[in-house]
């Protein structure tokens, strides 16, 4: 499991951002508290965002089914 960037619990969502003042494409795995407080920052500056995506980040389970 993923941790949290910001408070070192698990991390269930990634929040991706891209500003318009830059050209990279920032990405970090955050607990559900702190996509709110981040995404509520960004919100915010609004006009110098140019795309939010929060997203789950899903364990993956791998099965074996023996038949």
């Amino acid at each position: 499991m993923k941790r949290c960037e910001h408070c070192d619990v698990d991390a269930y969502y990634k929040l991706t951002f891209e500003d318009f003042n830059d050209t990279e494409i920032f990405s970090v795995d955050l607990c559900i508290k702190c996509v709110k407080i981040e995404s509520k920052k960004l919100i915010d500056d609004f006009p110098a965002i140019k795309s939010l995506r929060i997203e789950p980040i899903y364990p993956v389970i791998v099965t074996h089914n023996n038949f």
